[in-house]
């Protein structure tokens, strides 16, 4: 595995949040995008890219996330089954999947409760204001029909864009002006994020349906969710994959999309350090832009180890780093960066993701990790706080932004972008194109149970 071992010397790398904007046009994703990054997986060894995963949520927290702050809901408080929702505006999966979650209340009726919880993500730009402004609306008895108005006009989310679906709605605009002039509901935004990040949450979509999360299902799972929990059983069922058993029919499996053309490929620059498997004379290059924080990232990673162990030596995959969860994604992804200098990266990059959900523990976590993948821990750590390995990351995020990598994971097959962690099926169909084999080399019988179409964090 080529690691990138000749010196890095640092460039003026343009540094923009707008990159993070940029990428967020992510899509997906959710994060879903989501999120999404998601609840934190188990210890011990990777979890299986099969049923959903599912965290039981402490049952308090659920109940401080389901009345605490007087959030937007519909249904009854006595509802058997609560749903709460944890969502961003600039999010492409949350818009995605908030039709769906609408239509529970009339699916469902008074069995129901849906929750409403804003979690702007800190890399979409005013997508707190927006949240807030959706609470101003609330307070005047249309917080839906604004939702509602915000997802249909995601890309048009400006102070003036604000007042004028609260003049749409007939609101009163001085008191609205007022709400947002004062920040009047950013506190409640805050307790929101704080009640999300206290059960788990790290992207959006993130639902929790009484005590059970689940990080970015695809919006026809919803009915079915609820359904079970008014049955009392698990949100997704998991158990033929627990007892070893034939996955339960699911149903034809989404259609890959179409590989786009030659026309449309970008091109992504490869720098010598960036970490890779495979020839670099490879016909097909993948390069792979990840965070780990981001749950659809684990995901996709034993979709990328069965690319290499179909297609060998014709593909070659190369590791980039995008950021979508703020500053606090950076710490694993320099982490990877001064592991590959010792050409132990992909040791660290597998355990990080075994154990993505206590990533958050900071530092001490993540030496710990590095001393299981046997690093030599005094260079490490050098190498960790090094400014030639902040330029390394800026770098990444950097190239992520010019090709347009809109969330995570990002990934570009000879320059053809596929968001989302998407079976792998839909990347063995891409790759024969490209080697203009006649054979399916992954068919869709390989595609991990219940994965469905794709997702995200992002927006």
């Amino acid at each position: 595995m080529a690691q990138g071992a000749g010196k890095y010397e640092p460039k003026a790398v343009p540094l923009s949040g707008a990159i993070i904007a940029v990428l967020i046009a992510l899509a997906a994703g959710f994060v879903f995008g989501r999120v999404i990054a998601g609840p934190g997986g188990k210890k011990g060894g990777p979890r299986s890219a099969g049923p959903i995963p599912v965290v039981k949520v402490d049952a308090d927290k659920f109940q401080k996330a389901v009345r605490d702050g007087n959030p937007p809901r519909k249904g009854p408080d006595g509802a058997p089954v609560k749903v709460v929702l944890f969502s961003d505006f600039k999010c492409g999966f949350c818009k995605r999947i908030a039709p769906a979650f609408e239509r529970l209340a009339q699916q469902f009726g008074d069995k129901v409760q849906l929750v409403y919880r804003a979690f702007p993500l800190d890399m979409h730009p005013g997508a707190d204001v927006a949240a807030e402004a959706a609470l101003a609306a609330g307070a005047q008895g249309k917080f839906w029909e604004y939702h509602d108005l915000l997802f249909d006009k995601m890309d048009r989310q400006e102070r003036a864009d604000l007042e004028n679906y609260a003049r749409q709605l007939g609101l009163d605009l001085d008191r609205f002006r007022k709400a947002l002039d004062e920040r009047a509901y950013r506190s409640e935004v805050e307790l929101a994020q704080s009640i999300g990040r206290s059960l788990g949450v790290t992207g959006t979509p993130t639902l929790v349906i009484n005590g059970q999360m689940v990080v970015g299902p695809n919006p026809s799972q919803l009915p079915d969710m609820v359904q079970r929990a008014l049955e009392g059983k698990p949100v997704v069922d998991q158990s033929p994959s627990a007892a070893g058993g034939p996955p339960a029919p699911q149903g034809p499996p989404p259609p890959p999309p179409p590989l786009p053309s030659a026309s449309a490929a970008k091109d992504v620059k490869i720098e010598p350090w960036n970490p890779s498997e495979g020839p670099a004379d490879a016909p097909v290059t993948i390069v792979s832009f990840c965070e780990y924080l981001c749950p659809f990232c684990e995901r996709v990673q034993p979709t990328l180890r069965l690319i290499r162990e179909k297609f060998g030596d014709k593909v070659r995959i190369v590791y980039r780093n995008l950021i979508i969860h703020g500053e606090r994604a950076e710490l694993p992804a320099l982490a990877a960066l001064a592991a590959a200098r010792q050409g132990k990266f992909k040791a660290l990059h597998d355990l990080m993701f075994q154990h993505r959900g206590e990533l958050s523990q900071g530092r001490s976590k993540i030496e710990e990790l590095a001393q299981q993948a046997g690093l030599d821990m005094a260079r490490f750590r050098a190498d960790l706080d090094s400014p030639d390995v902040r330029a390394q990351l800026e770098a990444d995020k950097a190239e992520g932004a010019r090709v347009g990598a809109s969330g995570t994971p990002s990934t570009f097959l000879n320059g053809r972008y596929m968001s989302g962690a998407r079976p792998p099926s839909h990347f063995g169909k891409w790759i024969d194109e490209l080697l203009g084999n006649q054979t399916t080399t992954i068919p869709a019988s390989m595609d991990p149970q219940q994965q469905g179409g794709g997702g995200g964090c992002g927006g």
